[in-house]
């Protein structure tokens, strides 16, 4: 009856005097995504807003939305305005905005909590109401369009030869940044160099831009608010450097920050929530386990907790809101370690290790599965490429780019 009530209202009195679930325990990010969101704001947009990738906002919104039982944008905006996080949502921003692709909620864990949700269902009964108004409106205004039936699609193959990069090297640092990979640095049979060229995906072309001013090989990049960062790597004397270089794309222009706290090349490196870590590597004499944060906004490094495993050339990658860590080696073999560091908690927990050790491979996530590509392990051993889905702590092999058809 109350739903029923509230939907008959207008949209702007409806009441919020009902009963709520215990709040649950957001994190700071957690609450900024989720005021965001109630403006209307797509992920991209929220992404853009805090500095971090499209994907992080998902894991957000997928752990934002099991905390507080939303299943949808709609309904999380409507407990923003409950808890006092934002005044009102937009609806007609949320309707363009929830038309993204749907974020997998796991199930809600069970309670003894039986109390109807009389939240949920007076906001989505004032929520309905708005959309049929919407509904309406655009029903009125559009003339009605035939839609045909799609075409049967043919199953696009996953792996495609591209264009060769045209520079041949190793050790160099790969990013991406607004649809163009930009590879830059690494050592050619001439040596070490700091070639930079940037491949455009659509026309399947790469061009030559202003070289990294410190050439360096055994190297990572990554990318914060529009700026490529490399710190660190092998000198073309054979020495390590702690020298940090940032390249803004926009600009095309090269700049120095702070100075890394200890010289390092062949670390892991990403970029998770606005800021830079960087996992173990080699100082010249052995291989490490530490670990740095490095701030944009503040241009200092500080120290975090140590991986449990010292080791270099391991990959790192973000899911689940979690970096994991991934093999490497300690000098004498290869790792097949699999290690996860949550930045909030600063600390480590270990995971299923890969099937096979490798270290110096490629690796990278996709809607929070985990690819890892290539590398070196036991001599003469032919590596398959793997996949790691981090909610079940499993390795599964892929096709790899090499099958033959």
């Amino acid at each position: 009856m109350d739903a029923l009530m509230l939907s008959s209202a207008p949209v702007g009195t409806m009441q919020t005097d009902f009963q709520t679930p215990s709040t649950p325990e957001l994190t700071e990010r957690e609450r900024e995504i989720l005021q965001l969101l109630a403006t209307g704001a797509s992920n991209k947009e929220i992404a853009s807003r805090l500095f971090i990738s499209a994907n992080t906002v998902k894991v957000h919104l997928r752990n934002i939305f099991a905390k507080i039982g939303a299943a949808s944008r709609t309904e999380a905006a409507m407990y923003a305005v409950h808890e006092g996080l934002t005044q009102s949502p937009d609806l007609p921003a949320l309707a363009r905005a929830t038309q993204e692709l749907p974020i997998a909620i796991p199930a809600p864990l069970e309670t003894n909590n039986n109390r109807p949700n009389y939240f949920w269902i007076a906001a989505l009964a004032a929520v309905l109401l708005a959309g049929v108004i919407t509904l309406m409106v655009l029903t009125t205004r559009s003339p009605a369009i035939a839609v045909a039936s799609p075409a049967p699609v043919a199953t696009p193959q996953r792996w495609q030869t591209l264009a060769d990069l045209p520079t041949a090297r190793g050790g160099l640092a790969v990013a991406v940044y607004e649809n163009q990979i930009y590879a830059i640095g690494g050592e050619t049979v001439q040596g070490v160099t700091g070639v930079m060229e940037q491949y455009d995906l659509a026309s399947d072309t790469w061009k030559a831009l202003t070289s990294k001013p410190l050439p360096v090989t055994d190297i990572h990049a990554a990318v914060i608010g529009g700026n490529i960062y490399i710190p660190g790597g092998r000198l073309a004397s054979g020495r390590v450097t702690d020298v940090l270089e940032s390249y803004d794309p926009r600009r095309a222009v090269w700049e120095r920050r702070a100075s890394l706290p200890v010289a390092l090349s062949g670390y892991a490196l990403v970029a998770f929530e606005g800021k830079l870590y960087i996992f173990g590597g080699w100082d010249g004499q052995k291989f490490l386990a530490s670990v740095y944060e490095y701030d944009p906004g503040q241009d200092n490094w500080i120290k975090r907790t140590p991986m449990p495993t010292a080791r270099g050339f391991a990959g790192a990658a973000i899911a689940g809101g979690k970096i994991y860590v991934v093999g490497g080696t300690d000098g004498k073999s290869a790792l097949a370690v699999n290690e996860e560091y949550s930045p909030e908690l600063d600390n480590w927990t270990r995971h299923a290790p890969i099937p096979e050790a490798r270290f110096a491979a490629g690796m990278t996530s996709v809607a929070d599965i985990i690819y890892l590509v290539g590398g070196e392990g036991k001599a003469g051993s032919s590596l398959l490429p793997l996949q790691y889905v981090h909610q079940q702590d499993q390795w599964q092999e892929f096709e790899s780019p090499h099958s033959e058809n």
